[in-house]
């Protein structure tokens, strides 16, 4: 069992015991293992604790960083 502890988290989207979906300041983090469990949650702080048997971080780009990036490369 691993502890991981996050800051500039926005929101919970969604979660269960073996995914979590974050909505952070730069984009969207999915976390997937096993037994995971949200220990603390602060909106206010942007503060998140958790536990489980973490296997993966996918993290997706906000959208408008996205733009922002094909804007400033053509």
């Amino acid at each position: 069992c691993k502890k991981i502890n996050m800051t500039g988290v926005r929101d919970v989207k969604t979660f269960d015991e073996e995914t979590v979906v974050l909505e952070t300041s730069k984009g969207t983090l999915t976390v997937k293992g096993e037994n995971l469990a949200i220990n603390n949650f602060s909106a206010t702080s942007g503060d998140l604790q958790m536990q489980g048997d973490i296997v993966g971080l996918v993290y997706s780009c906000d959208s408008k960083e996205k733009s922002l990036i094909k804007r400033i490369l053509k």
